[in-house]
């Protein structure tokens, strides 16, 4: 009992209020959704869209449906240009959903789709590029083409922006580094009603809130088509439609000011970007120190240690990457430490949980090893680097 309370998490009013936020996001995206669906269904036929065939079976309509979906059919025979910028949309998009399930998903619900994920996690990286010229290419064309910017609305402009914006804000939060584990932890507990708190790295509290707005404001954009629901003639509305949504969006705009308020807070006493720890002592002590500095860091760590070993030429023992393996270890049923290719390595757990790939033990050991072994390893790996790191030192 008393080890439970203990380990209970006190949360945050910013871990509270994105909680909040989200739910309400997620509720009125997918309610708006509903709504045009069945507003979809109670449409009468329409017209076929330009080279649309002439059959009419079970057969051919559904080709025609999917071909539509997956291919935008009626974009390519009517504007090329469109269907060029939006197939690079969709595409990264696509992408960059993937790369971001890791954050709802747990391996074991998916078991080996989980390997889809890892596989695009690269992918999205340059996902979310593609996406961002397919967006730019839709805002050039409805700013510099006459026809197509008397036919666009402040709405349209505000949900490009944010299209573009939010990709940019976690591209830079990509850069800065943030607890991946803690993020999981965050939106997994918004799954399963068990919350916990959010890290508050500025550029990822900003990225979460520009989701968390485009998912409010998209079901009231005419940019949402995902149930091919938006017929242009209907976009006509009455000023009485068009006060009443003004109406819904100012509520709900000041509804999300609250976890924005919250977060501005927070960075306000916090700052806006983390000083980066001191690498020596973070070796040293980190087991002292909370253990999300280690995991938010690491990777920086890891490549301090290689500039002072790789290029330095300091091959100190502090600095190893063995002295980690070394602390760390995993034993297996046999009561021998395990390797990285066993999902119960120190390493790989959170690495696998997080669809990250390890690239350190392409060339390092991944198990404990005596010091003279250690050593000789070393001095084998390192050898050929010799005439190379003895060229530099005369050039220098």
């Amino acid at each position: 009992m008393d080890n439970a309370e203990n380990t209970r998490q006190v949360l945050s009013y910013v871990s509270v209020a994105y909680a909040v936020m989200f739910y309400a996001a997620a509720a009125v995206l997918l309610v708006g959704l509903a709504l045009k669906i069945t507003q979809y269904l109670r449409e009468p036929p329409r017209l076929r869209p330009p080279g649309a065939s002439g059959d009419d079976s079970r057969f051919g309509s559904t080709i025609r449906v999917a071909t539509d979906v997956f291919l935008f059919r009626g974009t390519f025979f009517s504007d090329r240009v469109q269907w060029i910028f939006s197939a690079f949309f969709h595409i990264g998009l696509l992408l960059v959903i993937l790369r971001h399930l890791r954050y709802a998903l747990e391996p074991a619900w998916v078991g080996p789709l989980w390997n889809v994920v890892i596989v695009a996690q690269p992918l999205g990286l340059y996902g979310g590029l593609v996406m961002m010229a397919g967006t730019a290419g839709f805002w050039a064309r409805r700013i510099f083409d006459p026809d197509i910017r008397r036919a666009t609305t402040l709405s349209d402009h505000f949900m490009l922006g944010l299209f573009l914006l939010i990709p940019a804000v976690g591209y830079i939060n990509n850069i800065l580094h943030t607890d991946v584990i803690a993020v999981k932890e965050f939106f997994l507990g918004l799954i399963r009603v068990q919350w916990t708190n959010l890290p508050t790295d500025s550029m990822l509290l900003t990225h979460l809130w520009l989701v968390a707005v485009m998912m409010v404001a998209l079901p009231f954009s005419q940019l949402l088509h995902l149930a091919g629901v938006f017929d242009k003639t209907q976009q006509m509305d009455n000023g009485r439609n068009t006060k009443a949504r003004a109406a819904v969006a100012g509520v709900f705009g000041v509804l999300l000011l609250i976890p924005a308020a919250f977060a501005a807070g927070q960075v306000a006493e916090e700052g806006w970007t983390r000083p980066q720890p001191n690498f020596a002592k973070l070796a040293r002590a980190h087991k002292n120190d909370d253990p999300t500095v280690m995991i938010r860091n690491h990777p920086n760590f890891l490549m301090n240690v290689r500039s002072i070993t790789v290029y330095r030429g300091v091959r100190k023992d502090i600095n190893k990457i063995e002295k980690c393996v070394d602390c760390h270890a995993v034993k297996g049923a046999d009561g021998q430490p395990v390797g990285f290719d066993n999902p119960k390595h120190f390493c790989v757990g959170c690495h696998y949980r997080a669809a990250v790939s390890i690239d350190c033990f392409e060339c390092h050991n991944s198990k404990p090893t005596g010091k003279d072994k250690a050593a000789l390893d070393m001095t084998t790996k390192f050898a050929a680097l010799a005439p190379r790191s003895n060229q530099r030192s005369s050039e220098r």
